[in-house]
This record gives C-alpha cells, sequence and structure tokens, in this order.
C-alpha cells in the first residue's frame, strides 16, 4: 500500500537506480510529480542529454548574480540578474526588462 512516506522512499530509490543509467548515457533522469493512491503510483520520467544539473536553494544566491533559467520555455542563453530574494522564491529581471519570480531549483548560476 502506497502512503506519502513510501513515495518519498520511492523517489530517493529510483534516483539511486537510475544514476547508472545516467553515467552510461550521459543524460540527467528526472521523476516529475508522483500521483498515487493505494495500489499504484504514476509519474512522468525525463531524461536530458548534458552534464548533471544540481538543484540550488535560496541560500545559494545573492542580490546581484547572473543567472540562467532552467526551464523548457526559457532559452538556455538568456541571461537574469537577482534582485530580490524572497523565502520561496527568487525574483529575477530578464535583459529586456521583463522581471519575474523563479523557484530557486530552477535557477543556474552563470
Amino acid at each position: 500500500m502506497f502512503n506519502k512516506q513510501n513515495v518519498k522512499e520511492f523517489r530517493s530509490d529510483f534516483q539511486q537506480a537510475v544514476a547508472k543509467l545516467e553515467e552510461q548515457y550521459g543524460c540527467n533522469i528526472s521523476l516529475g510529480t508522483i500521483s498515487f493512491d493505494g495500489s499504484e503510483l504514476r509519474s512522468k520520467m525525463t531524461a536530458r542529454k548534458g552534464e548533471k544539473i544540481v538543484k540550488a536553494t535560496k541560500d545559494d544566491f545573492q542580490i546581484g548574480d547572473a543567472v540562467g533559467i532552467n526551464h523548457k520555455k526559457v532559452n538556455p542563453n538568456d541571461m537574469f540578474i537577482i534582485y530580490k530574494i524572497n523565502s520561496k522564491n527568487i525574483g529575477v529581471k530578464g535583459a529586456n526588462g521583463q522581471m519575474m519570480r523563479v523557484s530557486p531549483s530552477l535557477l543556474v548560476k552563470k
């Protein structure tokens, strides 16, 4: 029977199990949101070619840092400057003046 604790353990065990595949194929494998009920769990798995991306926390950044955003809808070459650090997200400003709030786990230092 699946419960919240089992699912958390499953996610960490899954990451350990696919570490060999990541090394063998030179890609990053991540598990998306996990939905579950008593007898099954469902999730989307994504494998991307490239370097291993370490998820950052808000403590890894300072105001004025130049960062990129690791998201499929954002150009990986775009550069943003951090202008505000909130408790759960970080405010960034793009070259064209576009301002947005982003989860720290999506930010990559440039």
